[in-house]
């Protein structure tokens, strides 16, 4: 009778141990939007390990607010130094039997655009015969999305002056608000405005370079611009906000894009 019980107890913890795990485990996406990394060895080195982390965490914000998730179907690395658009040209012409629907590239970009802003967007044609399944409504389904992304990037950067390596362990000319020789603050191996850790301390490198590159995609699917931002009038507009909406949490979760685009990437799938 005892072992009978034992036997009953182990087969309840187990159910309760494969419940729990299905409830914790992530939904099943409609479809998934394929996408590419490129590293660009030359400004911004990233390791396949965190370039799949961060896809990772992408694909789960993604399934969340749209339904489709976020599938890394290749990782190359390139120290050509070439421009933006010769790195994906480049890519589209060896793999043309096999397009993603967007590539991501890791790199400050062009004239260091993704160093000063984190990430910019770009669309380029693809090679006759290609047919994006996530068709723009506004470009059609003949373009590459591309998302330019430095992973390295400094935030809040305390005492590096413009440099790539820290050159002070106060802050320089406009760092922290400009007031200069405010001391810094680490950060995940990095100096940092003190002001800035209260919110960099809930985040890691990775969770912060994934919102992004969903920002960047979802470029393509509106047509305002900046203007297509959380924080913007038009998006406000659109939403039926009142004039300055801002809240902290729903402009991370929407990774400050205007949440009814998303709509539109969703409708736009046409496989």
């Amino acid at each position: 009778m005892k072992k009978q019980k034992n036997h009953r107890l182990i087969f309840y913890i187990l159910t309760l141990v494969f419940a729990l795990a299905a409830c914790n485990s992530s939904p099943t996406p409609t479809d998934n939007f394929k996408i590419a990394v490129i590293v660009d060895t030359t400004t911004d080195p990233v390791s396949q390990d965190q370039a799949e982390a961060v896809i990772a965490i992408a694909n789960e914000k993604l399934i969340d607010l749209t339904g489709f998730g976020l599938q890394l179907v290749g990782f190359i690395e390139e120290d050509s130094g070439a421009s933006m658009k010769d790195l994906v040209t480049n890519y589209m012409e060896r793999h043309t039997d096999n397009l993603p629907n967007g590539i991501l590239i890791f790199s400050v970009g062009d004239e260091n655009r993704a160093k000063i802003n984190r990430a910019y967007a770009q669309q380029f044609p693809a090679p006759e015969g290609f047919s994006n399944a996530f068709v723009s409504p506004h470009l059609g389904d003949g373009y590459m999305y591309v998302a330019i992304l430095q992973f390295n990037h400094h935030y809040a950067a305390c005492g590096y002056g413009g440099m790539d390596t820290i050159q002070s362990p106060g802050s320089i000319g406009d760092e922290c608000g400009g007031e200069e020789g405010t001391a810094c603050t680490q950060w995940e191996g990095m100096q940092v405005c003190p002001v800035a850790l209260p919110f960099l301390e809930g985040h890691t490198p990775l969770d912060l370079a994934a919102g992004p590159v969903i920002h960047e995609i979802m470029h393509a699917f509106g047509d305002q611009g900046p203007e297509d931002h959380y924080t913007s009038e038009t998006c406000q507009t659109a939403m039926g906000w009142e004039a300055g909406h801002y809240d902290l949490e729903e402009a991370e979760y929407y990774n400050d894009f205007c949440p009814f685009v998303y709509d539109v990437f969703a409708d736009a799938y046409q496989p």
